[in-house]
């Protein structure tokens, strides 16, 4: 079943971004490309950037090929600006929270480190309730630890310094 025409927006907003996907990738595979890829059993290096920068590349092809039909009728309005205070909490909170997780990761280790990095970005959105943060933050540390320190087995510290 075809969408109805007169109800799809094409957005030209899409080609800027699909464009800058495809530079970015081909920059990044360029970048990459001295470094030994390896086998999927044994990858080098290169593997991941290789990957990644691949990936990127089809999604800025695959924005350029799609040109914002995606888009509901009336989506691609020009929205009000958010207030300066309000944008200002957003990257205030945010990288006070990089800021913050940098400085517990050693001395509270991983779980500590990341509840209090998610929940002080969650405080960046004015809208966001107490209770859905800390319950997001609490998921997301018990997620990061048991994937990073148990799954992966990286050197991180999971508890925190006066227990270790």
């Amino acid at each position: 079943m075809q969408p109805d025409q007169t109800t799809v927006e094409q957005d030209a907003s899409h080609l800027p971004l699909g464009i800058f996907c495809i530079v970015a990738g081909l920059a990044a595979l360029w970048i990459a490309q001295d470094y030994d890829t390896g086998t999927f059993i044994s990858m080098g290096p290169g593997f991941f950037p290789k990957a990644v920068s691949g990936v990127l590349i089809l999604i800025g092809i695959l924005i350029l090929l799609l040109r914002g039909r995606d888009m509901p009728a009336g989506a691609s309005e020009v929205r009000d600006t958010p207030p300066l205070l309000s944008r200002l909490r957003v990257i205030g909170c945010v990288s006070a929270a990089i800021l913050v997780f940098a400085a517990t990761l050693m001395p509270l280790g991983l779980p500590f480190a990341s509840f209090l990095m998610v929940a002080l970005a969650g405080l960046g959105h004015s809208g966001s309730r107490p209770l859905t943060i800390v319950a997001t933050a609490a998921v997301l540390a018990v997620l990061s630890t048991v994937l990073f320190a148990g799954l992966l087995g990286l050197q991180i510290p999971v508890l925190p310094e006066v227990l270790r």
